[in-house]
């Protein structure tokens, strides 16, 4: 009896690897490597359906910053950039509306509530944006001109200083290149 015991101890190690290199073992472990994936999709799934994306932004951020792609939002520039480019004055007040309009979707994007971008830009505490901050009320007010103002003549000196405050608020939140 002893030595059958004996026989039994050391031959264990033979049996567990017998096992553990069976058919039935390579079905197990493929059914658990697929709940494993299954689980890990589902806690990232969880963590993107609580929020950790913008919590993720806003801490590397200060702000939770909109995703918009570089490269898109480069080419809504470039149009922009280009109606500077035309020499015509009424492109020159299109391209300041439009650098306005993107520079308040940005705006309410990071989080300030406002009817318009007047709203928006009170609402901004100035160590959020740093120096951008009164540019912004200026260049908003010069495009409230064209907008309201009929005769508002606009030469392209103070266009491209408009569109450059627009420009510099874009490149200090990352959006342009």
């Amino acid at each position: 009896m002893e030595y059958s015991f004996q026989n039994f101890i050391v031959s264990l190690p033979e049996i567990f690897a017998n096992f553990y290199n069976s058919q039935f073992m390579f079905f197990v472990k493929i059914i658990l490597g697929i709940y494993l994936a299954v689980i890990l999709i589902d806690i990232v799934l969880l963590l993107i359906l609580k929020g950790m994306p913008s919590q993720i932004r806003v801490g590397l951020r200060g702000m939770d910053v909109p995703l918009v792609s570089k490269n898109k939002m480069q080419k809504r520039w470039d149009k922009v950039k280009s109606r500077l480019d035309s020499g015509n004055v009424s492109q020159y007040k299109v391209a300041i509306i439009e650098a306005d309009a993107i520079a308040d979707e940005i705006l309410g994007g990071i989080g300030y509530k406002g009817a318009n971008m007047a709203e928006k830009l009170e609402r901004v505490e100035p160590a959020h944006i740093d120096d951008h901050l009164e540019a912004l009320k200026g260049a908003h007010q010069i495009r409230n001109r064209i907008v309201h103002e009929e005769n508002f003549e606009i030469d392209e000196r103070l266009a491209v200083a408009v569109v450059g405050v627009y420009e510099n608020f874009l490149r200090y939140l990352e959006y342009l290149k």
